[in-house]
C-alpha cells in the first residue's frame, strides 16, 4: 500500500462490519517530499481534469476506449512494460496484462495506478522533468481514489491490484529494505479480506504477486517476511500438482525461497542440544525440497545454450533460458539454495568457523556465481527487475575482481534500462568488498555478513 507523506489512517469496515485499520504510514524522507496528498474530500476527477489526467470513467461495467493522446500513451506503456513484469509467473490468463488493462476502462481507480506506474517509469528511464512530475500528479490523483475505495465493505480484488500498482511507484526508487514501509497497507488489505494463494481469479494472482515483493523487500535485511509463508497456502504446504506445469513450478520457487528465507530470517543463537538437532533436521528437509523441486522442472525450463566464459566482459559461463520468466525462477531457486548454505546449522560461537570451511565457501560461490551469471546471460527486462534484491545476496559472495565488476555492470544497466534503483545495491557492494581485497578465495567473513543480513549487521 502506498505511504502517505503524511501519517494517515482509515477506518474499514471487513465483511463483519466491524471497524478494522488498515494502515499507512511515512515514507523515508527522501520520497516522501516527491509526493503531495490530497485531502479525502477534493474530487479526484478534478486533480486528473486541471491536469489533463484521464476523467473518472463510468463506473457502471461499459469499458470505454481511452480517447486522450496522453491516458491512452500511458496505458499502452503499462500494456507494454508493466503489465508483464507482474505476470512474470502468471501464464493465463495473464491477469496484469490482459484482465487489468480492461478494468482500466471501466474503473477510475485501476485506471489511475496503470498510468501511473507506467508514467513513473517512463520518466525513470528517460528522465525528462515534465515526465517526472506528470508520474506525480497520476501518483496523487490514485492515492487519493484509492483512500476513498479503501472505505467501501466489500472485498475487491481490483483495489489489491491497484494497491501493488501504486506500491511498485514508490518502491522502484526506494531502497529495498524501505519497501516494507510500502506494502504494510496491502498486506493489512489482504489479511482483512482472507486472501490467499488458491482464492482464485485477480485476487489470487495479486497475492503472489505481492508474495514476491516481501520476500524481496526482506531478503537483503535478514528479517522475517510480513507475512509467514505457512500462511501463504490454506494448509501451509504448496500441493503436488498431478504434472507441474510452469505456472505451478514457477510459484513453488517463490514459495519455497519464502520457507528458506524465513528459515533464515528465524535461525536461532545458542541453543541447547536438542533445539540444534530440531533445527539440523528441518535445514535437511528444506535441502531435500529444493532438489526435489529442481529436478522436477518442466523440460521448457531446460537451457537452451552454454556459452564459456568470454573474458573479462563476462568472465561467468553464460546459460541462457527460453524467456525471462523461466530464468527468473532459476534466480530465485539458486538463491534460495545459496541462502539455505550460509544457514548450515552450528552454533552461533561456530558460525564463523562453519561459514568459512572449504565445502561452503565452495557451494556459495557456485550458487553466487550462477545468481549474477543469469542476470548477464538473460538479459530480459521482465528478468530484470526482480533480480536487484538476488544480485545485492549473490554479490557480496564474489572475490574475483572482474566477477565484481561484471555484477556492478549488470545492476546499473539493470537501473538503466527499468527504472529501478540500483544504487543502494551498489554501495552495499562496495562496502563489503571493502573488507576484502580480491583474492580469488571466497572469505567466512564476507558469507558471515550475508548471513547477518543488512538490519542484523552492525554499522
Amino acid at each position: 500500500m502506498a505511504a502517505f507523506r503524511e501519517s494517515l489512517s482509515k477506518q474499514v469496515r471487513g465483511p463483519s462490519s466491524r471497524s478494522k485499520l488498515a494502515t499507512f504510514v511515512d515514507e523515508t524522507q527522501e520520497v516522501s517530499d516527491l509526493y503531495q496528498v490530497m485531502e479525502a474530500s477534493d474530487e479526484a476527477s478534478s486533480v486528473a481534469s486541471d491536469q489533463h489526467l484521464p476523467l473518472q470513467p463510468a463506473l457502471s461495467g461499459h469499458a470505454s476506449p481511452i480517447t486522450d493522446p496522453t491516458d491512452a500513451f500511458f496505458l499502452w506503456r503499462y500494456v507494454e512494460f508493466i503489465g508483464p513484469r507482474f505476470d512474470m509467473f502468471d501464464d493465463a490468463p495473464r491477469y496484469f496484462s490482459t484482465v487489468v488493462p480492461q478494468l482500466a476502462l471501466s474503473d477510475s481507480l485501476v485506471l489511475l495506478a496503470c498510468v501511473a506506474v507506467a508514467a513513473r517509469q517512463y520518466s525513470l528511464v528517460n528522465g525528462q522533468q515534465c515526465n517526472h512530475e506528470q508520474a506525480l500528479t497520476y501518483y496523487n490523483a490514485a492515492i487519493h481514489l484509492l483512500s476513498k475505495r479503501l472505505q467501501d465493505s466489500e472485498p475487491d480484488p481490483a483495489v489489491f491490484a491497484s494497491c501493488l500498482l501504486v506500491a511498485h511507484c514508490e518502491m522502484v526508487e526506494s531502497r529495498a529494505t524501505d519497501w516494507g514501509l510500502h506494502l504494510k497497507g496491502t498486506g493489512d488489505l489482504l489479511k482483512m479480506h482472507g486472501w490467499h494463494g488458491t482464492s482464485g481469479g485477480l485476487a489470487q494472482a495479486s497475492f503472489w504477486i505481492y508474495c514476491r515483493m516481501i520476500i524481496l523487500a526482506s531478503l537483503c535485511a535478514g528479517l522475517p517476511a510480513a507475512l509467514e509463508p505457512k500462511k501463504w497456502i490454506p494448509g501451509g504446504v504448496f500441493p503436488d500438482p498431478a504434472i507441474w506445469t510452469l505456472e505451478s513450478w514457477q510459484k513453488n520457487v517463490v514459495f519455497l525461497l519464502g520457507t528458506v528465507h524465513d528459515f533464515w530470517s528465524r535461525t536461532p543463537g545458542d541453543v541447547d542440544e536438542n533445539t540444534m538437532q530440531l533445527y539440523a533436521a528441518r535445514w535437511k528437509e528444506l535441502e531435500t525440497e529444493l532438489l526435489r523441486h529442481q529436478s522436477r522442472a518442466p523440460a521448457v525450463c531446460s537451457p537452451i545454450s552454454f556459452l564459456p566464459p568470454s573474458g573479462e566482459d563476462n568472465p561467468f559461463q553464460a546459460v541462457r533460458y527460453l524467456n525471462g520468466p523461466i530464468s527468473a525462477a532459476w534466480q530465485m531457486l539458486h538463491t534460495a539454495f545459496l541462502i539455505l548454505t550460509i544457514c548450515t546449522p552450528c552454533s552461533q560461537a561456530s558460525r564463523l568457523s562453519v561459514l568459512s570451511s572449504p565445502e561452503v565457501t565452495r557451494r556459495a560461490q557456485i550458487y553466487a556465481r550462477q545468481i549474477v551469471a543469469n542476470s548477464l546471460a538473460n538479459q530480459c527486462s521482465i528478468a530484470w527487475t526482480n533480480a536487484v534484491q538476488l544480485l545485492t545476496i549473490a554479490g557480496q559472495c564474489l572475490v574475483v575482481e572482474p566477477e565484481r565488476k561484471a555484477c556492478i555492470r549488470i545492476l546499473q544497466e539493470i537501473q538503466q534500462q527499468t527504472g529501478w534503483n540500483a544504487r543502494a545495491s551498489i554501495d552495499r557492494l562496495g562496502a563489503a568488498w571493502g573488507t576484502l581485497s580480491a583474492v580469488g578465495q571466497l572469505d567466512g567473513e564476507l558469507l558471515y555478513q550475508v548471513w547477518l543480513g543488512e538490519k542484523r549487521s552492525p554499522s
